[in-house]
């Protein structure tokens, strides 16, 4: 793989400390972590010219934007 095929995403402490909050209040209704089934996350990042949004998707099918805009 050459390095111009490779991308790389930032994820701020302020955006991690968004979905740590985020997760506490959506794990006490996540209806895969009610069953104890397995549960992944999706991170996607869309480059929008300043920075890039981040959504996180719970496999359950419930996302959040973690994107923290005052550090654009």
């Amino acid at each position: 793989m050459t390095q111009e095929n490779i991308l790389n995403f930032n994820v701020l402490e302020s955006e991690q400390h968004n979905l740590k909050l985020w997760l506490e209040r959506h794990d006490q209704k996540c209806k895969l972590k009610k069953k104890n089934k397995h549960r992944f996350l999706t991170y996607c990042f869309t480059p929008n010219g300043i920075s890039s949004s981040i959504e996180v998707k719970c496999s359950c099918g419930k996302s959040v934007d973690i994107t923290d805009v005052n550090q654009w």
